[in-house]
This record gives structure tokens, sequence and C-alpha cells, in this order.
């Protein structure tokens, strides 16, 4: 015998606490019944065998309470050997540990929200091997292929951008670490899912690399976080990331180079929008849907058998026991009728909405539905059954029918539901693009539940993507008008001028040494345009050599500084190593300057 969860067995230290209560239990009794009356009239005023009844009863309790203990421990008796068989695909997560991935606009950050995105998608991983490549200006494996996805949580939970040695966004170091990751003997099919927020800026051509992986049989799914407008960098010390001249720094996304990337493999393109990256539509609809699962492990292992029904169902007849022990005597048949009735219950069997649920929470949406639809034919007006079908209908992509059954449901739903089912037609709406009935959804959920911070958040990022759209058609019409005028303006400038008038022109641009025209405009100047060419020519500018003779000097005093504080004469000692998961996989980079270190 073992126990499955042997430290619940500390619990058992609740037993004398137990006992102590009893036995002030009985003395504060006593002490009561002497103030009430005379030892001598209490004989008649006791029931006989009252006293003794209390205590098997006590006695009864304190037994049962031993056996619940031990079926929460889980004791185990007898095993069986099982042959197990995991089949699946491999998967290399390559995440963007760039400091462009601390931007807010999305919450908490872009970062923590992939994070939290990964995790989920690790619930729904039916037997493949995962492993994770953490990349900014350099990349290396932080955790190999497993099947042990705690493990993987574990390494994923450390990544900062102060983890990585190297700034930057270098998407072909990371298409090569992640193609090495995979096992070259394995015959299941292999996918990578990058995760970035920024353009390129390693030295290679990572649709090249694509290529080169796409021969290799790998497919690359590609997911762009953030706003092609460009959003500000948060600095380490604090503000935002600026350039030499002061002007904050903007991280574009490069959607068109990353779209080339996935397509060049077979692959697919998705856009973050408020934070889902729709992982689990990338891994149930292409990854699961269209590449073939093969065994990635096999063996056996030993099944035990539980067996916490035995002391659990003892406990339970102590209880019923205690329960019915009469203070006085009553006659047997009422002490045993409960029993009878509780040996007579059938056990309830799971019906076709519980298969649904099963179904739901496995990640099945097809089978759910065919549940859930089942179930509706007993009560096909249930609003619960309706909201279980329009999610099962929204999960599946069909946000159409998700919104009629939401719509059904909602004006028979009890109080607690309308929030969720109002919440649920926001976000069919939005799906479908209606973004004005949306916005009317969010708010009617909000006035039943101002507290709900979600509803909140889509309700403000539905209402940026209006005013947006309107701005975009306004621009547009703008551009419209000015193209109008500019083609009258043209039409006016292209008539000539008399010859005499031309030629007094002439003379006058001649006599000043400069040939003007009014239409023509001088060109806007070309910001830092020195500096880029002494870059170019591999020069440092004055104002960088300065400031790297001050950086060097400064860095310089505080090595010392920190040495003559920390170092004892005559002693050299080594800091202790910090103990992170994935740090001895790590390869030894030495930290370099790079011009985008974002």
């Amino acid at each position: 015998m073992k126990f499955a969860h042997i430290e619940m067995l500390f619990l058992i230290w609740v037993l004398p606490a137990l006992l102590l209560a009893y036995l002030y239990g009985w003395r504060k009794r006593r002490s009561i019944l002497k103030a009430f009356s005379a030892a001598r009239t209490l004989a008649g005023i006791i029931p006989a065998g009252m006293a003794t009844r209390r205590r098997w009863g006590a006695l009864l309790v304190l037994v049962a309470s031993v056996l619940v203990v031990a079926a929460m421990a889980g004791p185990q008796y007898g095993f069986q050997w099982q042959k197990i068989e995991r089949r699946g695909v491999e998967i290399i997560i390559a995440l963007d540990c760039s400091r462009s991935m601390l931007a807010t606009d999305i919450q908490p950050n872009r970062l923590d929200r992939a994070k939290r995105e990964i995790y989920d998608l690790l619930n729904m991983l039916e037997g493949d091997r995962v492993g994770l490549t953490a990349f900014s200006g350099s990349a290396f494996l932080q955790c190999p292929l497993t099947i042990d996805y705690q493990a993987f949580y574990l390494f994923l939970e450390v990544l900062t951008p102060d983890y990585l040695p190297v700034g930057g966004t270098d998407l072909s170091a990371a298409l090569r670490t992640a193609q090495e990751a995979f096992d070259p003997q394995a015959t299941s099919q292999k996918a990578i899912i990058l995760i970035t927020d920024g353009e390129n800026t390693g030295p290679d051509d990572p649709l090249k690399i694509a290529q080169e992986i796409q021969k290799a049989g790998i497919k690359l799914f590609c997911i762009g976080v953030g706003s092609g407008d460009g959003v500000p960098i948060p600095a380490s010390e604090g503000g935002f990331k600026k350039d030499a001249s002061g002007r904050i720094i903007l991280s574009r996304l490069d959607e068109s180079l990353l779209t080339r990337m996935a397509l060049a493999t077979g692959g697919s393109y998705v856009r973050s929008v408020a934070g889902d990256m729709d992982l689990d539509t990338i891994y149930r609809d292409q990854i699961r849907a269209h590449m073939d699962a093969t065994t990635v492990a096999g063996g056996r292992k030993q099944v035990w058998a539980d067996r916490y029904q035995w002391p659990l169902a003892l406990a339970v007849l102590l209880l019923f026991i205690v329960r019915w022990i009469p203070l006085v005597k009553k006659p047997l048949a009422l002490v045993l009728l409960p029993l009878a009735v509780l040996a007579i219950q059938a056990p309830a069997q799971a019906g076709p909405l519980q298969e649904g649920y099963n179904a739901y929470q496995k990640g099945d949406y097809k089978q759910a539905l065919k549940k859930f639809i089942d179930g509706q034919l007993k009560d096909p007006d249930n609003p619960e059954i309706l909201y279980d079908i329009g999610n099962a209908y929204y999960k599946s992509g069909d946000y159409a029918a998700a919104k009629e059954h939401y719509s059904q449901a909602l004006p028979k739903a009890p109080p607690e539901l309308k929030p969720k089912l109002l919440y649920n037609l926001g976000n069919s709406a939005f799906r479908q693009k209606q973004l004005q009935e949306a916005v009317k959804n969010y708010e009617a959920a909000l006035k039943l539940t101002p507290q709900d911070k979600q509803a909140e958040e889509n309700l403000a990022f539905v209402k940026q993507q209006m005013q947006q759209e309107k701005q975009k058609n306004q621009q547009q019409q703008q551009n419209q008008s000015d193209e109008s005028q500019h083609s009258q303006s043209d039409q006016q400038q292209n008539q000539q001028p008399p010859k005499d008038q031309q030629n007094k022109q002439d003379q006058g641009a001649g006599q000043n040494g400069q040939q003007k025209k009014p239409d023509q405009q001088p060109p806007p100047p070309q910001y830092g345009s020195e500096m880029d060419q002494q870059k170019q020519q591999g020069q440092a500018t004055q104002p960088e050599q300065q400031a790297r003779q001050n950086q060097t000097a400064s860095a310089g005093g505080q090595q010392d500084q920190k040495r003559s504080d920390e170092q004892p004469a005559g002693a050299q000692m080594l800091n202790r190593l910090k103990d992170q998961p994935g740090r001895a996989m790590m390869p030894n980079y030495r930290k370099r300057q790079v011009d985008k270190d974002w």
C-alpha cells in the first residue's frame, strides 16, 4: 500500500484539538448541571444512559475524522502495468525578449501577455514535444524539446530583456537556433512558432533562412505583436528610449517580412489583436489538423488502484450512526430508516451535457457542440444550454451562429448570466466587424457589472478602432480633395506666360545669379545626414567619440571603486551564480554594442 498525497497525513494533528474540545464540553456541562440541581435530583432529571451515548458519539466522530484524513491522503493498493504511448509533433516556440516587448500597449505588457498565451497553449498540448528559444540580438535554446510541460513553464517564466546579453531583434539567429533544436532522427513533423514585435535588426536576410527550413520540412507560424504605426520603447533607467538627437524611438512591426517568411514555409501569419495571439487556433486548426502526429514516447508504467473509497465510506457510515444515535431510547426502525434510503439510491450517470462540458474543456469543440445540441432536446429553451452552444460555436469560428444563440438566451437568462451573454455578444459582433453593436453590448454588460475590467478594456479598444477608422476615412476624403486642388493648380501653371514677360523673368534670374521657379520649393532637410555618412564610412561622430570616452572613464572609476569596497586586501572572491533555469545552456556571449538595441 502507498499514499498518493502522503502530506495530508499531517492533518492528523487536528484530532488532539478535537479531543480537547470534547473534554472541555463535558466539564462545562457537568458544572452547569451541578449549578442547576443537587446531585440527588439529577438522576431523576437526566434520562438513563445519556452520558454513555454522548461518549460513544464523540468516539465515533474521532474515528471518522481519522478515516477522513486517511482518505484525503489517497491510499492506493494493488497495481497493474499499463502500456503508454504519446503521439504528437515537435514544436519550438521562439519568443522575442527584446526591450520593446515591455511596451504596455498590450496589458500588462507584451512579454507577459505572450507568456500567458504560451501557458494556455501548454494546457492544450496532446502529447507534443515542445521547446523554447529566446532571442533578441542573439538567440539560444532556453528549453530543449520535452513533454514535461511544468519544466517548460519554469524556463519560460524567468525570461526578461535583461536575461539576454545583446539587444536588438535578430530573426535569422532565432530561426537557426530553433532549427538546430529539432531532433534530426525524429520522424514526427516539425513546426516553429515565432512571436516578435519588431523589425529585423540582424545582418542576415531571415527570408533566406525561412526558405532553408522549408527545405528541411519545417513549417513556420509567425505572430506579430504590437502596432505597425510604432510605439515608444521603455528604457531601463525609466522613461522612453531616445536616439542621439533626443527624439523618442518608435518600434514598428514589419508585417510584410513576417508574412513572406511564414508563407515561404507553408505556415501562416497572425496579427495579435489586444493581446489575443490565437495560439489555440494555430495549434488546433493548422498544426494538429494538417500535420501528422507520430509516436514521440512510449513504454509501460505502474498504475496503482485508488482505494480512498474504503476509509471514506466507513467514515460516512460512522457519521450517520452518530447522527442517529438517540439520546433517549427510540424504535430501531427509525434509526435504520436513513441508512436504508441511502443504500437504495443509485448513482447518477453523466448525461450529454456533462459529456459536452468535458469535451469543451479538452478543446474538442465540435464534439462539445454535438453533445450540447443532444442535451438541448430535453430543454430547448434553457438559457444556460443556449449559452453553452453559443460558446461552442464561437470557439469553432462560427460567430454568426454564436451570436444567434446568445441573443436567444438573453431574454430568459437569470441575472447572473446576462453580463456573460452581453460580453460574448460584444466579442461576436467585433469578430464580425460590427463595431457599433459591439460597443452597445459591452456598455450594457458594464451597466450590470461595472467592476468587469475585461469588458472595460474591450470597450476602450473597440472605440479606439472606430476612431481610427473614422480618421482614416477623413484622411482619404482630404487626400481626394487635395488631389483635385493640385490638378486645378497644375492646369493653371501649365499655361505659358507671354514671351517678353518670360524673357524678363529670365534676365532677372540671371542678374541674381540663380534661377527660381515660383512652384518649386527647396527639398526638406535630411535629418542627421552628416552623422549617417560618418557611420556608413565606419567613423564615429564627434559627440559619439566624446560620449564613449566619458562612459569608459566613468565605468573604470565605478569598477575600481566597487573592487575597493567589496574585496578586502589580499583576497579574491567570485560572486555566487544566479540559480535560474536555462543559464547552464546559455552560450557564453559577450555583451556588444548594437545600433538598434531594442
